[in-house]
């Protein structure tokens, strides 16, 4: 990893109470991370963004489960909004927009699909960029400030409907799957005639992919499409093998039904406007 030194750094200030270190436990997905507070200077995008409060982590547990990425990771960056914070801490973002670094409560993603290609992908801070998407965006608003909430209309596959009567969505890019309901999962296993070979392990004949249907996710009066080629993907270490990056969600939250992550995002560009509350999204190039 690469790791952060405050010894090194004459911007560095000690975050404490009473004399002591604050600590912090931190759970994100399956894993907790323990850590203590430390104020800096944090470089984002060649933007400097003072007096930023962070976690220096010193202990992760099931650090294993990183072992599912292709590169490591050294940290985790928060883009939510402020009223979730940890401790009440001020987001990066939320700083970047207070000392004037950007001049827009925007700010966006792009993720390229080509696996092969150089560029992974591109975050925006403070707007969206025309070289990555096409046509215009259609905006979802939140309903729920915190994570990334909105509404799906209806969700359609053939002859069937899902979430028939509106439900609930969080629009994640730290979610590299597409979740759901265990009963519309189990539904979706069945129309797509997806071989569950273990448990939230769906494997696919990878010559069928441009033979399974269109899915369609309804939002704002809207159709976005996701076709075999987009729920479908080949396994990193395996490319005869194919899966499914629909899984069932266990939500903690019953309000929230589906989280909408990468595989959509990578879809469509997604941009997230804190100005207007809302989500946008247009087809990505």
């Amino acid at each position: 990893h690469n790791q952060y030194d405050s010894a090194r750094s004459e911007t560095y200030n000690t975050v404490t109470y009473n004399g002591q270190f604050i600590f912090l436990n931190l759970s994100y997905s399956s894993l907790i991370v323990r850590g203590f507070l430390s104020t800096d200077t944090v470089n984002v995008a060649n933007l400097n963004v003072k007096n930023q409060t962070f976690a220096e982590v010193v202990d992760i547990s099931n650090e294993h489960l990183f072992d599912r990425y292709e590169q490591e990771l050294d940290g985790l960056l928060g883009l939510s909004y402020s009223n979730i914070s940890v401790g009440g801490i001020t987001p990066v973002f939320d700083n970047i927009i207070e000392q004037g670094l950007v001049s827009s409560r925007i700010f966006s993603f792009y993720l390229n699909r080509d696996t092969s290609a150089d560029l992974g992908g591109t975050l925006i801070l403070g707007g969206s960029d025309p070289t990555y998407y096409e046509g215009d965006f259609t905006y979802i608003p939140v309903t729920r400030k915190g994570y990334w909430q909105i509404t799906i209309d209806r969700i359609k596959m053939t002859s069937e409907d899902l979430c028939e009567e509106s439900c609930q969505v969080v629009v994640d890019t730290g979610s590299s799957l597409i979740t759901g309901p265990e009963l519309d999962i189990a539904r979706l296993i069945h129309l797509l005639e997806l071989m569950n070979i273990k448990q939230n392990y769906l494997k696919v004949d990878c010559n069928r992919i441009f033979q399974l249907p269109t899915i369609r996710f309804i939002m704002g009066g809207k159709a976005f499409d996701l076709t075999g080629k987009d729920y479908i993907i080949r396994h990193p270490n395996h490319e005869s093998i194919c899966t499914s990056i629909f899984f069932t969600y266990d939500s903690y939250n019953s309000e929230i039904k589906w989280i909408l992550g990468m595989p959509f995002i990578g879809r469509y560009y997604t941009e997230f406007d804190m100005e207007r509350d809302r989500v946008g999204f247009a087809l990505a190039k």
